[in-house]
């Protein structure tokens, strides 16, 4: 063999070598998929409810575990996570997985045009809501690694619920709509609210039944076994954020500057907290004593869930856009001008803050004593425990960005 000959072999062996990794790469794949624990994020916010509230606590200051691309931009849900694994789903449609140990990229999936929503982890497969295409909905199979089916029709930008053998999710042309999980053919359907939108993802209230608010904040509670309206109420002022819901009430905030707690059993309002009409408020965590919201004021609040009067208030140099996450006794704020703060959710406190690669417009995650952070324009962030407290520890007077109204 000539070396001009040997020098050929040699590229087009390199090439098909490449070829074999990136076809190795761009796909998803688990063992048991359908085995899930406590720690698992299925959905956003973890579990239908979207609380955003949890015992674990994750002890501060945090340091910067690793960084990961993930090519574009994010919506507003949180990352999921499974087993040993960080999942993100981005608007040029890929899912992308991330080992948490050391944020090395272990295989993305093109499933469409874009993903607004938040994917769904359910009995070993993942569906995937995509907000514009043909294909609107897409199963995946994670022990496979194939998709098992998609569907079209009208896109979803909200995330979807498990129920049985079906998967649920709202429309952009607001139908509530029902598919087979096992070949994805639409089982049924409910016209909520025709033509109009639902930016507020559907949280589940009881076994069976879910709550979705359209933008004009109607809200629906729908029995998913009997597929019906269980009773139908009007708020009369936009809703745009995720609800949260815990036991037997449920919180939701308005673009009008209020947060309402409400029954679930029927609607009723249990308090109501008015701030500034101008205010647009974000998606609430809901704790065990206190609801967390900011706003586009810059202020996070935290309401008594007693009677909804104001406990503490910390106002920031910038918009909070993600709903806050409380750990324990912390709660994590990310603002738009590119920095994370953790706060002491009884007293509001400050304990520590970071700056990021980033705008924070998304739900965070925790897992293992971390946190997940996705910062635009396409950053996936791991922070964890650091090993020694350093500077940006702060001290209880300190407050360089942000203080105690």
């Amino acid at each position: 063999m000539g070396v001009r000959q040997h020098h050929t072999v040699l590229r087009v062996s390199a090439v098909l070598l490449i070829c074999v990794v990136l076809a190795g790469c761009q796909t998803i794949q688990f063992e048991r998929p359908q085995v899930t624990s406590a720690s698992d994020w299925v959905t956003d916010g973890q579990n239908d409810e979207r609380s955003r509230a949890f015992d674990a606590q994750v002890d501060v200051p945090l340091e910067l575990a690793w960084k990961y691309s993930a090519n574009a931009g994010f919506g507003s849900s949180s990352p999921l996570i499974l087993q040993d694994r960080v999942l993100v789903g981005n608007r040029k449609g890929e899912i992308h997985t991330i080992e948490v140990a050391t944020g090395r990229g272990r295989g993305f999936k093109q499933m469409g045009e874009t993903v607004d929503g938040s994917p769904l982890i359910h009995d070993g497969t993942l569906y995937v809501p995509v907000a514009w295409g043909k294909h609107v909905l897409v199963a995946f199979d994670l022990s496979k690694g194939v998709n098992r089916w998609r569907a079209r029709g009208v896109p979803f930008a909200t995330a979807l619920i498990g129920h049985g053998d079906t998967v649920v999710g709202v429309d952009l042309e607001g139908t509530l709509r029902a598919f087979s999980a096992l070949d994805g053919d639409e089982s049924w359907s409910i016209e909520l609210a025709p033509f109009t939108t639902f930016k507020a993802s559907p949280v589940r209230i009881s076994d069976s039944d879910i709550l979705l608010v359209d933008v004009d904040g109607v809200m629906y509670r729908v029995n998913l076994d009997k597929q019906s309206i269980v009773w139908q109420k009007e708020m009369g002022l936009p809703v745009y954020q995720t609800p949260a819901v815990v036991e037997e009430h449920m919180v939701i905030s308005t673009t009008r500057g209020s947060v309402h707690m409400l029954n679930v059993e029927d609607g009723s309002e249990r308090w109501v907290w008015r701030g500034e009409s101008h205010v647009r408020m974000g998606a609430p965590a809901f704790g065990s004593k206190s609801v967390l919201v900011g706003g586009t004021d810059g202020i996070v609040r935290a309401l008594n869930v007693d009677n909804g009067s104001e406990t503490w208030a910390v106002e920031f140099t910038d918009v909070i856009a993600a709903a806050p996450l409380i750990a324990g006794e912390t709660a994590f704020v990310g603002t738009l001008g590119e920095e994370l703060f953790a706060l002491n959710s009884i007293s509001g406190k400050i304990v520590w803050q970071t700056t990021v690669d980033g705008r924070i417009k998304s739900a965070m995650a925790t897992t293992e004593g971390g946190l997940v952070v996705l910062a635009e324009p396409k950053w996936v962030l791991y922070y964890r425990p650091d090993s020694q407290e350093g500077d940006e520890s702060l001290a209880s007077d300190e407050r360089p960005s942000g203080g105690k109204r």
